[in-house]
């Protein structure tokens, strides 16, 4: 259902990326990767498995072994690869937006939406996916790795676009 459900996405962000890129005091495509991001957030890890609710869910969160991954895990499981790159659009997002102070908040909201997702697990079982603090640590770094490249790129693309305007 990922694949879809983005495609869906496309709608909202295609709809709302001018109004969220002024929000954000950024340009338009700043509003629309975010809106976008979120939608593959959303799609990822809110939609219940097999788009079936789980009648006989409990209410549990696992905690134990929840840590940073190292660069080799990163890089080499395939579903950690997944979660990163389902948190790290909202990151790169949110490290354009155009003010410093903008920018701060939307990095701490970023930073706070695998919190988020996993309080939703935990609230709602019945959706079917597991609250476990591994996820929290994948989604924070996912969006810590997206933040940093948007950091990187952010001066390089300002840069471009005023010597873009001189010309």
């Amino acid at each position: 259902m990922f694949w879809p459900g983005l495609l869906l996405s496309l709608v909202p962000a295609a709809l709302l990326n001018r109004p969220v890129g002024r929000l954000l005091r950024a340009h338009w495509a700043v509003g629309f990767v975010l809106l976008l991001g979120l939608g593959g957030v959303v799609v990822a890890t809110l939609l219940p498995e097999a788009l079936r609710l789980s009648e006989d869910a409990v209410r549990h969160c696992t905690v134990d072994g929840g840590r940073p991954r190292s660069p080799y895990e990163l890089l080499h499981v395939r579903h950690i690869e997944l979660k990163l790159a389902t948190y790290a659009p909202v990151g790169f997002a949110a490290a354009l937006a155009g003010t410093r102070r903008r920018a701060a908040v939307a990095l701490l909201a970023a930073a706070a939406l695998p919190f988020t997702v996993s309080a939703v697990h935990y609230a709602l079982p019945v959706i079917g996916r597991p609250c476990d603090v591994q996820d929290v640590w994948d989604g924070v770094q996912g969006v810590v790795l997206g933040a940093a490249v948007g950091l990187v790129a952010g001066p390089a693309a300002r840069a471009l676009r005023a010597r873009a305007r001189v010309a």
